[in-house]
């Protein structure tokens, strides 16, 4: 009889073994933030939790529904990954590839295990009075759940607005994350020297302007060497100090006759790179794995 599996991640491992350090891709370099240390660690050690989606409410009969759900979602955008978006300069996704990647990437904000704690007893009184409303016993690990189920058999933005299971409010974060105030689009960057992109388990993460605070761009990290940016409309008029990336790096990509987007993968330089590591590492909460001992712009290895 198969067993259970026990060890759910909230980044999945086909993103991980891009950062493996060995040749078997089993291997990462892990940065501990609480311990302060630096070590070699399984890919299937880190980024997870135990049971982090079993369900026994709503998913009597089979309580890692969702963990086999997210398997199935996440085999599917690892092909996708690896056919389009590991080392192609140019990049042609078609409409049902640029939605399903996109709310996948959304899905993992809410799937994270950070957004389980959001939705816990620690929550505050205004935050369980509102969902409350959707969820008559206020057990709001169960409001997480249930619709985390629901989204991962999603594949598009529209089947999720459709969906009459999913609650209000997860509709409009998924509306917010997939398409923003005026529609997102993606960009695909990589370092053009020198240090390679970081990975935390705030993924992706969010960069925000300095004066409302609104989210500028979505920063994920498919690799070392490649990154998928999910930028706001409008972004790149943007003034650089806000922004800190140039902003040729935004611009749109071109759509052909078949209304394909065609990506032109971008390049960074060297201190953008080292301006996206750094917030990674500063908005990890856990910890973060990097593919050399010799990373520079890094407080938390500098400090060493």
């Amino acid at each position: 009889m198969k067993k259970e599996p026990i060890r759910h991640h909230y980044i999945p491992q086909f993103i991980l073994r891009n950062f493996a350090c060995d040749n078997d891709k089993k291997l990462v370099r892990y940065c501990d933030k609480e311990s302060r240390s630096i070590s070699e660690r399984e890919t299937c050690e880190i980024f997870m939790e135990r049971n982090l989606y079993r369900d026994e409410i709503n998913c009597k009969d089979k309580p890692v529904q969702i963990e086999h759900d997210l398997s199935v979602y996440e085999r599917e955008v690892a092909e996708l990954v690896k056919a389009k978006f590991l080392d192609k300069r140019k990049i042609e996704l078609t409409k049902e590839e640029d939605s399903m990647l996109k709310l996948f990437f959304a899905i993992m904000s809410f799937r994270n295990i950070n957004a389980k704690e959001q939705f816990s007893d620690k929550a505050s009184k205004e935050f369980k009075d509102f969902y409350k409303y959707f969820q008559g016993n206020e057990d709001l690990e169960d409001f997480w759940k249930r619709n985390l189920g629901h989204l991962v058999k999603c594949r598009s933005m529209k089947k999720v607005a459709n969906h009459p299971e999913i609650d209000p409010p997860i509709k409009l974060f998924m509306q917010r994350d997939t398409n923003s105030l005026y529609g997102k689009y993606i960009i695909v960057v990589e370092p053009k020297e020198g240090d390679g992109f970081i990975l935390g388990d705030c993924y992706p993460l969010t960069f925000t302007g300095d004066y409302l605070r609104l989210p500028m761009y979505e920063v994920a990290p498919i690799s070392p060497n490649r990154a998928i940016i999910f930028a706001s409309r409008g972004v790149d008029n943007t003034p650089r100090d806000v922004l800190v990336l140039r902003p040729g790096v935004f611009d749109l990509p071109e759509i052909n006759e078949k209304g394909n987007s065609l990506i032109i993968t971008k390049r960074l330089l060297l201190d953008e790179v080292q301006f996206i590591n750094r917030e990674i590492e500063k908005n990890s909460h856990k910890g973060f794995i990097f593919s050399t001992s010799k990373q520079r712009g890094l407080e938390f290895i500098s400090k060493r």
